[in-house]
């Protein structure tokens, strides 16, 4: 009997052999389509849509118990594998049962080729040990019957794959929601965090394409150096300047080398930091009051045993309050501001990324700080990695307050509520929409009190409102995402376009009247600036409103007047504090201003005088080129030159026009129409100062990598300077007195 047995099963390997090279070119019968479930087109929210059949709500179907789970893992491909694979072969395998290495891109481009679909009739196992395979869905008779899983074998790949990646993905997170049910159960709150919240990290991915999520995520071990390149400039500037021509990280560091922390009197750094905890950190709360002043006492009083993470910490807050600090001399405090900024790179470069959520208080850091200083810091890149941390660490969604403390779920709400805001506020002004859809945002808002008044007993209301600021802010961001879907997006809204538009005017004048009342801390102070520019952005052309009416564009007009004049008025008392929206906004008026003195000069001029719209053209141009002194790729990418030769071709059409020819008229059109919608093509002449915008970074052609990386590598920052106080130099002003005239707020 047992020899009959023996016979039968050489047989059977025989003419699985036989088999094998038959089978190469069968199409599959059973099973489901991999390349069907490729577009991983189902619902992560289990709401009962797009489910897979026999999947329910809670299920561990598939999912052996914890003590299996190893086993379960060694036991799914047999030792006889390891004799037809190579060492490395089989350590991809065991790297498949990781979620996040599910596949690489390179693994599911060779899925995606029509010649590469899987034509096979035997799973990954069989075809592997050469029997015969039923191939049954879920699993073959074979694998069923030694109780391993059962993966599917795709040609060109040398590793197995989910016979279903839906089903696949639904287990793992099934798997993943008894190990955060267990870990709820024991608090283990350090291994929740480093877990990250998988789940939800997964829930919000495919939302995130905008962000380029890279396939392997090494910004946690360290930053990129793709941070430290200058910001892009409006479209279609940020295409006109030689990429070797941009700030970057090599240059910025030979310009400026890091102070020494200990040279800097101590009586400055403490005005420095009162500055910023009284002013801009109640507005942008990245990081708690009271954990601030505790860094703060340990790097001044025992800066040997500081953290590099709290070095950086410190230097980073001092660097955006000198460079918010008002300052006719724009540059000198940029200066010392710049050396701060270079000690917070050699201090970051040292740290230890083990939490997560220190490593994204230190990246909205920088992103505050870009917001003053473009130049030395890609504003996009950076805030793109900081909702990529967000997102990783599930602050979008909200937790249980049994799991961790009051304070820690307020914490987690207060860094969700500021680069949330931060991103509502850059994606409206590139006109994007933000990443996330709202259904996937359930977190609440933190609580209005100081976190002092949080306590593991609870929270008491009549502390002071020190997140007021920063709440309030969040509601005009809210807007300005509304304003950016409704008119560049085509979003659906109740009623005429003409109500919603009455309605947000509403609004803002609302949010503008109640910010009036942070005048006395000095908080919000560029609110009319803020308002003006959203007025701005609903009255002028665009996708939705190709045309607005005479109305609407004598209120463009005002709202442009208003803007220019604020920003007149700031730059001559040094108050131009958060330089990016100056640029953007500045240049967004004087775009708009050539599109009604060129397009709508019939009838314009009936209430508005050409001297006068022209005065705030010029004005426009002007600041331009003051920003210039703190942003040189102004000037590297001729904007002022361009928006002034376009000026000067308008006033020759407007003086007169018997003298301008067809062609010089249609020219004209072309490029201001292409500036008020940069990405709607090409002008008709200079292509190459038109190529799309890349709005999904810095632009990475030509850009000499090779040095920033080997200065962010290499740099030993061993020679750091001695603290220049440029702000008392040939007794300009008094520190003391100027952080009375103090404001904030982008």
């Amino acid at each position: 009997m047992e020899d009959t047995t023996s016979e039968v099963e050489m047989k059977d390997d025989r003419d699985g052999e036989h088999e094998s090279e038959q089978d190469e070119d069968r199409s599959l019968e059973l099973g489901i389509d991999l390349d069907l479930d490729l577009d991983l087109n189902f619902n992560f929210g289990f709401d009962g849509q797009d489910r897979p059949e026999g999947v329910q709500e809670g299920s561990t179907q598939q999912i052996n118990s914890s003590q299996q789970e190893s086993s379960r893992r060694k036991d799914t491909f047999p030792p006889s594998l390891s004799s037809a694979s190579s060492t490395s072969a089989k350590t991809d395998i065991t790297q498949l049962l990781q979620m996040d290495e599910l596949f690489t891109a390179a693994d599911i481009e060779v899925l995606q080729k029509s010649s590469h679909r899987r034509s096979s009739t035997k799973c990954f196992r069989c075809k592997q040990k050469r029997i015969p395979c039923s191939y049954e869905f879920p699993k073959c008779t074979s694998c069923k019957r030694d109780n391993v899983e059962c993966y599917a074998w795709v040609r060109g790949l040398r590793k197995p794959v989910p016979r279903s990646l839906p089903l696949y993905l639904e287990a793992r997170v099934a798997e993943l929601e008894i190990e955060l049910k267990k870990l709820k159960q024991h608090h283990v709150i350090d291994d929740l965090e480093e877990r990250s919240y998988s789940i939800t990290k997964y829930a919000a991915t495919p939302f995130l394409e905008s962000f380029e999520i890279a396939e392997h995520d090494n910004t946690f071990a360290s930053f990129s150096s793709f941070y430290f390149t200058s910001s892009n400039l409006p479209a279609p500037f940020d295409t006109m300047i030689d990429n070797s021509k941009r700030g970057n990280m090599k240059t910025f560091i030979e310009e400026h080398p890091p102070v020494d922390l200990s040279t800097i009197p101590r009586n400055v750094v403490e005005i420095m930091m009162s500055n910023y905890m009284d002013i801009h950190l109640p507005q942008w709360p990245v990081i708690s009051k009271s954990e601030l002043t505790v860094i703060l006492n340990k790097v001044l009083d025992n800066p040997n045993v500081a953290f590099s993470f709290e070095k950086a910490v410190v230097s980073i807050t001092m660097a955006i309050s000198a460079a918010l600090i008002t300052n006719k001399s724009e540059k000198r405090a940029l200066s010392s501001s710049s050396a701060l900024f270079a000690t917070t790179i050699s201090q970051i470069l040292e740290t230890t990324w083990e939490s997560k959520m220190k490593k994204l208080q230190i990246t909205l850091l920088i992103v505050h700080y870009a917001f003053a200083n473009p130049y030395v810091a890609d504003i996009w890149r950076t805030l793109r990695d900081a909702l990529r941390l967000c997102v990783d660490m599930g602050l979008h969604k909200e937790v249980e307050s049994e799991v961790i403390t009051v304070l820690d779920v307020d914490d987690r709400r207060r860094i969700f509520l500021v680069c949330s805001a931060m991103l509502r506020h850059l994606s409206a002004v590139l006109r994007i929409r933000f990443p996330i859809p709202q259904p996937l945002i359930s977190v609440e808002y933190p609580t209005i009190v100081d976190d002092s008044f949080i306590t593991e007993k609870g929270i008491d209301y009549s502390g002071p409102k020190t997140k007021a600021a920063a709440l309030h802010f969040y509601s005009l961001r809210l807007c300005e995402s509304e304003i950016c879907d409704v008119l560049w997006h085509n979003k659906e809204i109740p009623g005429t376009i003409e109500e919603w538009i009455s309605n947000m005017d509403s609004k803002i004048e609302n949010w503008y009247l109640k910010a009036e009342e942070f005048a006395k801390v000095n908080q919000l102070r560029f609110r009319l600036i803020t308002k003006a520019s959203l007025q701005i952005r609903m009255r002028r052309r665009t996708p939705r409103i190709p045309e607005p009416s005479h109305l609407s564009i004598i209120k463009l007009v005002e709202a442009l007047s208003v803007h220019v004049d604020e920003y007149l008025n700031d730059s001559q008392r040094g108050q131009v504090s958060y330089l990016l929206m100056g640029v953007y906004y500045v240049e967004e008026a004087a775009v708009n201003l050539l599109d009604v003195m060129w397009f709508q000069h019939d009838w314009i001029f009936e209430s508005f005088s050409l001297e006068y719209l022209d005065e705030k053209l010029k004005a426009c141009i002007q600041l331009l080129e003051k920003f210039n002194e703190r942003w040189p790729d102004i000037g590297a990418s001729n904007m002022t030159g361009y928006l002034d030769d376009l000026r000067r071709k308008v006033l020759a059409k407007l003086n007169k026009p018997e003298d301008v020819s067809p062609e010089d008229i249609a020219e004209t059109s072309s490029h201001i129409e292409h500036l008020i919608f940069p990405h709607n093509g090409k002008a008709s002449s200079n292509p190459s100062a038109f190529d799309t915008a890349d709005l999904s970074g810095t632009i990475l052609d030509d850009i000499n990598y090779a040095d920033n990386e080997f200065t962010l590598l290499n740099q030993k920052f061993s020679e750091k300077s001695n603290w220049e106080d440029h702000f008392n130099d040939n007794n300009f002003w008094n520190l003391k007195d100027l952080f009375a005239q103090m404001g904030g707020g982008i």
